[in-house]
């Protein structure tokens, strides 16, 4: 800790670890809450529910399952089974981890920054790094992308520490943090080039070079498993072809904004203007801090573009949440140009003031995905079908749209109410989606079944009618959430001069 402070000069030398401490501290704490604040509203989507399903697997069948599907994301599942098994399944429960993952990240920041740049522009590009809205909107989903964002930035703390003091327990804590990022998210790997650049443009020494070549080699052999069993799961990110994944919006917009256009617009702005006087900054003090920062969004947004056109479809912008640090770094850097401390957080401020309806959207009840309504349709079934209702909620077509996801997200909701389309648990097709009757073939599962709930997406209803309705059901009045629609067919009571 001692050598990560020594940036933080003070009158009293007595008061630099206190004074490191508490600004790293206090901005990580800032940091969390921004993110925590209403996290628990949205409902949640369809790459969340994953998440939850791996969490609720024992630990044989967890690691079986990732044998087949999502070995991307092997340590992090393993730590959200944990998670989930001390504080619940709650929106708020399961995406607080990523929100303490946020705080974390920014802490690092604000001392990364100070050791090569200063205290000023430490706290500064915290701040920015908390209020960016690719950050704001990883500190409230229940994925990997946040703590791979933080073990990120401390990775690279704990190099540029081993670079300074190059002694073999820092390259041993270096190669120990790198290895946890990749487990927690595959694409994590990417930062070993990061290093290798930062450390080739300021810190190219032959003992520093070599020993981080070793640590390299550790890093690459320890996730050998997770890299061959990746490859062999490469069709599972196959959707990606079918999409506008590789643009300029997604390029230099999502990575760093989400959907922000306005704080992506002030933000290119300054790196245009930091670009011009790209010479003047690059000889003062920031300038290693400006490289590092360059390094860091740059080489992992190249590699993976130039992957994807040569490998096949590998991008996708919140693949890419690890170089977010990079970016509010950027931004630190021609904040602090100005020595009125004033101008810099007028600066700050116009960046919080510009993403603000972005980060409202996001903590909107259908805040996620575009409009995910799972809480909705789980919520309606909960409060309106009866105990041993029949329920059909619809299982094809895109996975992000699909009904039958809200059944995974809330089982509780769906307790009292019969699933008639379950055939075999997700376990048994190497997907994180259970076997179940296809609608045509569920007549012969309506033997009894005098009610029955159908979810379908979209808001018509004629295929299910053309199904039910020949059969003697009457429809109930419909019922539309955001993206869904639910309707409750009965059959008519059987009056006594029947027969």
């Amino acid at each position: 800790m001692r050598a990560i402070l020594e940036p933080f000069h003070v009158d009293d030398a007595r008061d630099q670890p206190h004074r490191g401490r508490r600004s790293a501290g206090l901005v990580g704490v800032f940091a969390a809450l921004v993110s925590l604040l209403a996290s628990g509203v949205p409902s949640y989507w369809s790459d969340e529910v994953a998440t939850l399903r791996a969490a609720r697997l024992s630990w044989a069948e967890l690691f079986a399952f990732l044998g087949q599907k999502d070995a991307v994301h092997t340590g992090y599942y393993s730590v959200m089974k944990v998670w989930v098994g001390v504080f619940g399944e709650s929106e708020f429960s399961t995406r607080s981890l990523s929100a303490l993952a946020v705080g974390a990240a920014a802490a690092g920041i604000v001392l990364l920054v100070a050791s090569v740049g200063g205290p000023r522009v430490g706290v500064v590009a915290g701040v920015l790094f908390a209020i960016l809205p690719r950050t704001t909107y990883m500190g409230i989903e229940a994925r990997s992308f946040a703590l791979s964002a933080a073990v990120a930035v401390w990775a690279t703390l704990i190099l540029l520490i081993a670079a300074r003091r190059p002694s073999w327990p820092w390259w041993t804590f270096y190669a120990l943090a790198v290895v946890t990022g990749t487990y927690l998210f595959l694409y994590s790997v990417l930062l070993l080039a990061v290093h290798a650049v930062v450390l080739l443009l300021d810190h190219r020494t032959r003992m520093v070079m070599t020993r981080w070549a070793v640590a390299a080699l550790v890093v690459v052999v320890a996730c050998v498993p997770l890299l061959v069993v990746s490859v062999g799961q490469k069709e599972q990110i196959a959707w990606l072809s079918d999409q506008p994944v590789v643009n300029v919006w997604t390029i230099l917009v999502e990575p760093a904004f989400d959907s922000s256009w306005l704080v992506a617009a002030i933000a290119w702005v300054t790196i245009f203007v930091l670009a011009v006087r790209g010479r003047r900054v690059l000889a003062s003090r920031d300038g290693g801090l400006l490289r590092l920062a360059a390094v860091w969004v740059v080489v992992p947004l190249v590699l993976l573009l130039v992957a994807d056109a040569v490998i096949g479809p590998l991008y996708t912008a919140r693949y890419l949440s690890f170089t977010v640090p990079g970016m509010a770094i950027l931004l630190a850097v021609a904040f602090t140009r100005t020595p009125r401390t004033g101008v810099t957080w007028i600066l700050v401020g116009a960046v919080a003031l510009a993403g603000l309806p972005t980060y409202l959207a996001q903590r909107g009840p259908v805040g996620k995905n575009g409009g995910s309504d799972l809480a909705q349709i789980a919520d309606y079934i909960d409060t309106q079908a009866l105990p041993g209702d029949a329920i059909y909620l619809q299982d094809t077509g895109s996975v992000t749209l699909r009904p039958r996801q809200a059944l995974y997200a809330y089982p509780d909701q769906f307790a009292h109410v019969q699933d008639i389309a379950f055939i075999a648990p997700f376990t048994t097709t190497g997907t994180f989606s259970d076997v179940t009757v296809a609608w045509p073939d569920i007549r012969s599962h309506l033997a009894d079944v005098d009610r029955i709930w159908v979810v379908q997406a979209g808001t018509s209803m004629v295929e299910t009618n053309d199904l039910l309705l020949p059969l003697g059901y009457v429809e109930q009045q419909p019922h539309q959430t955001n993206r869904s629609v639910i309707a409750l067919y009965e059959l008519p009571p059987i009056s006594d001069g029947d027969g």
